[in-house]
């Protein structure tokens, strides 16, 4: 894209002070599904005869929807336009939430679980690709970071509202919640976001509506490395709300409302996160902002595992390192989701697409290793955030930077 382009469509943008709301809704629609559900999760295993496995599959089978259907919805994008996609995929996600909360059985309530989770997928994607329509290089990471604040916010109370209405109101209820965030997201794209996708996207995808764009994009050292570091990132945070409500109510004895602060500190940290990345952006290259996310994630998962060895089995010894990892999870989001999509301007839907199915497919794996373990829940997440903190710091101090320069992509 043109930097002349790119400043027309940004001051076009300013003309529209809804599209920033539009995008803060839409990159939550996942989250929202997630995290007003889990302070759920013990009484729905209650419900259903008392184990946490078959429960947490409601979890694991969003995620794995997610990651899935992403590749199916990516073209879509980029050849029936971000509009129709959103407004599609946000009816699916109201319908399916009102069917979850209409649940009577595990059956019914995993399979509305999974349509949340592709029409969560659309959401997503279309929100990513708007983004790139109008946004370039550093500044679209910016964007995409100021966006993951707004959501953020949303995340720090989507589990205190959904563990206050668990505890009053019952499990059923989070999911009728989830419906009503559908439905205001609904609206807001109906009256707030226009068709964005680029002419030259359109005949991308009219030339290119095979798979063979896919390969292309997995074989792009940038591409790679960024959708490596995002995916490697959220199966941090995404173990963590899978065992979270089993350590800390089941373990440690919260009640369902003290425990919705669980998760909206770590979202909080992300929200910190995001901001400092989106700062730190203006000042320096991609891979060198990762590097700083990655020191953050390596104390986090460090500061578990050396308080675990030293006996101490507190809920603070496990929440506080975890929001320090959280706080460099708000680094490597919008760098890896913004530069993923980066270098297809043409196919901003498609990238967005294999990007996160590589994201989700990462952290369903790491979920189902968690969710199979034979450790407690507490040694379990110990050692899953020791493992994949070095892992980011592996990546983002000797993988960033060497893709950046393969693609000439790193700034002085």
């Amino acid at each position: 894209m043109s930097a002349g382009l790119s400043a027309d469509v940004r001051g076009s943008a300013r003309k529209r002070p809804a599209l920033g709301t539009v995008l803060v809704l839409l990159l939550a629609c996942q989250l929202v599904a997630t995290d007003v559900y889990l302070p759920a999760l013990p009484q729905i295993a209650g419900q259903f005869g008392g184990r946490s496995g078959p429960v947490q599959w409601t979890l694991t089978a969003f995620i794995l929807a997610f990651g899935l259907a992403q590749l199916a919805i990516g073209w879509r994008a980029d050849r029936i336009g971000r509009r129709p996609l959103l407004l599609g995929g946000l009816t699916l996600y109201v319908v399916a939430a009102a069917m979850g909360a209409l649940a009577g059985g595990l059956s019914m309530l995993i399979a509305s679980r999974v349509l949340l989770g592709m029409a969560a997928a659309a959401c997503v994607i279309g929100a990513r690709a708007v983004i790139r329509d109008q946004y370039a290089g550093p500044a679209g990471m910016g964007v995409m970071a100021r966006s993951m604040t707004g959501m953020g916010m949303i995340g720090v109370l989507s589990p205190l509202a959904g563990g206050l209405v668990t505890q009053w109101l019952g499990w059923h209820w989070t999911l009728a919640l989830v419906a009503g965030f559908g439905a205001l997201a609904w609206l807001a794209v109906w009256r707030g976001l226009p068709e964005t996708r680029l002419p030259v996207a359109a005949a991308a995808a009219a030339d290119h509506a095979d798979a063979t764009g896919y390969w292309a994009m997995v074989r792009h050292p940038r591409f790679l490395a960024s959708s490596l570091l995002a995916g490697i990132s959220f199966s941090g945070a995404m173990c963590f709300l899978l065992l979270s409500p089993f350590v800390f109510i089941r373990d440690f004895g919260m009640s369902r409302v003290a425990y919705g602060a669980v998760p909206a500190a770590c979202t909080l940290a992300f929200l910190v996160g995001t901001v400092l990345c989106r700062r730190s952006l203006r000042r320096h290259a991609v891979p060198r902002v990762a590097r700083m996310g990655a020191l953050l994630s390596l104390a986090g998962g460090a500061g578990q595992l050396l308080l675990a060895q030293a006996g101490v089995h507190t809920p603070w010894a496990l929440l506080l390192p975890q929001c320090v990892y959280m706080l460099g999870h708000g680094f490597h989001q919008p760098c890896g989701q913004g530069g993923a999509v980066e270098p297809f301007p043409a196919q901003a839907g498609r990238a967005a697409a294999a990007s996160g199915f590589i994201i989700t497919a990462i952290a369903f794996v790491a979920g189902q290793l968690v969710s199979h373990s034979q450790l407690g829940a507490s040694a379990t997440l110990v050692l899953a955030m020791s493992g994949i903190s070095a892992a980011l710091g592996l990546l983002a101090f000797a993988g960033m930077e060497r893709a950046y320069r393969r693609t000439g992509a790193v700034q002085a």
